[in-house]
């Protein structure tokens, strides 16, 4: 009886893999990487990333300045709580100024891979269709022919703008 389930099973898949004969595969991260509006986006991402990086390194030396003031000892003590108070005001402000940073970039990030995403799987269904593919792989297989590697190919229809 389990001969005879084994062989079934062995029958099945081999049955199926017949069918789809024309399997190929895609590196859908070095699209994105090296595509050009994929390195668009990372160019408005690290922009977006200097703009926060200036705010808080602007946050962070005038910490440092009014740290320096506190050392006088000529500073009277109301002078010196309202220099402290506004080091805590400054503080806060950049906590929350960072995770308003975080959040727009995951955000930025997260709509951009998105799209990349949706565009190349559009690219991907027509080129199959076109070339009669039966199954594209994307990303993580442990050893494929580079015969069946079509990211170039992919790649050089996107950045034409081919969809």
């Amino acid at each position: 009886m389990k001969k005879l389930l084994f062989a079934l099973v062995l029958s099945v898949l081999f049955t199926n893999l017949t069918f789809a004969q024309n399997i190929y595969f895609i590196d859908i991260q070095k699209i994105m990487n090296t595509s050009k509006k994929g390195k668009e986006y990372k160019k408005e991402l690290k922009a977006k990333i200097d703009y926060y990086k200036e705010k808080l390194d602007k946050i962070q030396k005038e910490i440092e300045d009014i740290e320096k003031q506190l050392e006088s000892p000529v500073l009277n003590p109301e002078a010196k709580k309202k220099k402290e108070e506004k080091i805590k005001q400054l503080k806060a402000e950049g906590i929350k100024l960072q995770m308003q940073a975080e959040e727009e970039l995951q955000k930025i990030k997260a709509q951009a891979e998105r799209k990349l995403v949706k565009d190349i799987k559009n690219i991907v269904e027509k080129y199959a269709r076109e070339h009669n593919i039966d199954i594209v792989l994307v990303g993580g297989t442990l050893y494929q022919d580079k015969a069946i590697d079509i990211t170039d190919e992919i790649l050089k229809l996107y950045d034409k703008g081919v969809k």
